[in-house]
């Protein structure tokens, strides 16, 4: 996989509109977070403001250690669907518009173009994500220098939070993974997304319910380990930060090893 592939790829990407429409939806809902934060946070006092739960405007509740309570906790699961939706779409385009075999007569190395579309995906996603977290927490700056406190603030803390991001921001590219390689098997970002979204709301919680012994491998359960760092209360399991990232790495390694395999020996001809 050449530099020049992967880079052509990103820039076909970028060239999405599906990929800037999320991208200012994010935005704007930064924005909106940010005026809610400062307007919220108008006339009381720190002791006032954490009486009400976590709130931005308390720069130490961007991130708290071994809790799901985190402000920028609010980030994760958008960023993480924004993902799917952004790699099931530049994936299922291609085949929507019939340009996958133009596409093979300019690199006609199936496994390399596939490796490429996915590394690129990985690639955008994280860093997009990473960026989104620090205009999100950036809107927040306004309200705690206006009307919140930056006590409990110091290195081990910035250190955690930095972290917290790039685990938000590896995960969403994971997803991105997960959203490419499904649009790749199912010709569709439509199937992508069924799969996703149908899985989601209606396996996992029948394995909740039928099956609770298998919790703990479930993405859900993983998602929230992984980014909060810390085990899960109230589970009947108890599971490391680092076993569920590795869980979760398999699980996209998996389907993007089974889209290549299908990708490489599928017929392409009247793909679209």
């Amino acid at each position: 996989m050449s530099w020049g592939l992967l880079t052509a790829e990103m820039r076909r990407a970028l060239h999405r509109r599906v990929v800037w429409v999320l991208l200012l939806l994010a935005l704007a809902g930064i924005a909106t977070l940010g005026l809610v934060a400062f307007f919220d946070s108008a006339g009381k006092t720190p002791s006032e403001l954490s009486a009400n739960g976590t709130p931005p405007a308390l720069m130490a509740d961007w991130w708290i250690a071994e809790s799901g309570d985190s402000i920028l906790l609010i980030s994760a699961i958008p960023l993480l669907i924004g993902g799917i939706l952004g790699g099931a779409s530049v994936a299922g385009a291609e085949w929507r518009a019939g340009t996958v075999s133009t596409i093979l007569t300019w690199e006609p190395r199936r496994l390399r173009l596939h490796m490429a579309r996915t590394a690129s995906a990985l690639a955008l996603a994280a860093a997009i994500a990473f960026l989104l977290q620090a205009l999100f927490l950036a809107a927040a700056v306004p309200a705690v220098l206006a009307h919140g406190s930056t006590a409990g603030v110091d290195g081990p803390w910035a250190v955690a939070l930095l972290a917290g991001m790039g685990r938000i921001a590896l995960l969403t590219g994971g997803a991105a993974v997960v959203g490419v390689s499904l649009a790749t098997m199912g010709r569709s970002s439509t199937f992508a997304l069924g799969v996703v979204f149908g899985w989601m709301a209606v396996g996992e919680s029948l394995v909740r319910g039928l099956k609770p012994g298998l919790r703990h491998l479930l993405i859900g359960e993983n998602v929230a380990i992984a980014i909060s760092w810390a085990p899960l209360e109230g589970t009947d399991f108890s599971r490391s930060g680092v076993v569920a990232m590795v869980t979760l790495a398999v699980y996209f390694g998996v389907t993007a090893f089974a889209a290549a395999a299908l990708f490489t020996r599928r017929d392409i001809a009247g793909a679209g």
